[in-house]
C-alpha cells in the first residue's frame, strides 16, 4: 500500500488558517474537523495514529499564530511637541514597512509550515507503511505454521472430496481421491505442509494422512 500527500488540499488548509490569524489558530480543533473524510484520505492523513494526529494538530496551532507586530509605531506618546508632521510621517512610514515585513513573514511562515507538515506526514506515512508490511509478513508466516485442532461434528473418515470443519474456525477440503474409514477414538488432527509445500491433515489417533486445501 502506497500513500501520497495531497499538497493542494493541505495548502488550502494552510492558507485558510494563516489568513484567519491568531484567533483561528486558537480555535482550530484539528485537521479531522477542518477537512472532510475525502480530503483526509486524499491527503493521506486518514492513516495517522491518534498520537500522530494529536502532535500534528498541536504543531499547526502553535505555528499558525499571527506574527508579532509589537515593533510597529502605533502610539502618540513618542511624539514631540512642535514636530507633529514629522512624527506623523514617521508613523505612516513605520506602518508601511511593518505591513510589508508582515506580508513577507507570512509568506515565509506559510512555506515553512507546509514544508514541515509535509515532512511530518511523510514520516508518519513511511512508519505506517513499514508497520503494515511487518504485520503482513507476520500474518503470512503464521499462515504457513503447522497447527493442531479438532474436527467438528461427526467424523467417520474421508472419501473423495470430504470437507473438514475444524475447531479453530477453518474449513478444509480433501484434495486426493483416497478413502479412509475412521474407527479410532478422538478427532484431533495435525495440519501442516509437506516437503512439496502442499497441506496435509493427519488424524492423530490413527496416524492416517490425507492431502487437503483450505476453502475458508
Amino acid at each position: 500500500m502506497k500513500l501520497t500527500l495531497n499538497k493542494a488540499v493541505l495548502g488550502m488548509v494552510v492558507l485558510g488558517l494563516s489568513l484567519s490569524g491568531m484567533a483561528s489558530a486558537q480555535e482550530f480543533q484539528g485537521l479531522r474537523e477542518a477537512m472532510t473524510p475525502a480530503e483526509l484520505e486524499a491527503a493521506g492523513l486518514d492513516s495517522l495514529s491518534p498520537e500522530q494526529q494529536q502532535f500534528l494538530d498541536g504543531w499547526l496551532r502553535q505555528r499558525f499564530a499571527s506574527p508579532s507586530t509589537s515593533g510597529a509605531v502605533s502610539t502618540a506618546d513618542d511624539t514631540v511637541p512642535g514636530s507633529i508632521s514629522q512624527s506623523a510621517g514617521s508613523i505612516a512610514g513605520g506602518d508601511n514597512e511593518s505591513a510589508g515585513a508582515a506580508a513577507t513573514d507570512s509568506e515565509a511562515i506559510e512555506a515553512e509550515i507546509e514544508r514541515r507538515v509535509a515532512l511530518e506526514v511523510s514520516a508518519a506515512i513511511a512508519k505506517a507503511t513499514e508497520e503494515a508490511a511487518a504485520e503482513e509478513a507476520a500474518e503470512a508466516a503464521a499462515r504457513d505454521e503447522p497447527f493442531e485442532a479438532e474436527i467438528i461434528g461427526p467424523f467417520s473418515g474421508w472419501s473423495g472430496k470430504t470437507v473438514f470443519t475444524l475447531s479453530n474456525g477453518q474449513v478444509w477440503r480433501q484434495r486426493s481421491g483416497s478413502n479412509y474409514r475412521h474407527t479410532a477414538e478422538g478427532q484431533a488432527v495435525a495440519v501442516k505442509k509437506n516437503f512439496m509445500g502442499l497441506w496435509t491433515l493427519t488424524v492423530l489417533s490413527s496416524g492416517r494422512t490425507v492431502g487437503v486445501y483450505r476453502i475458508d
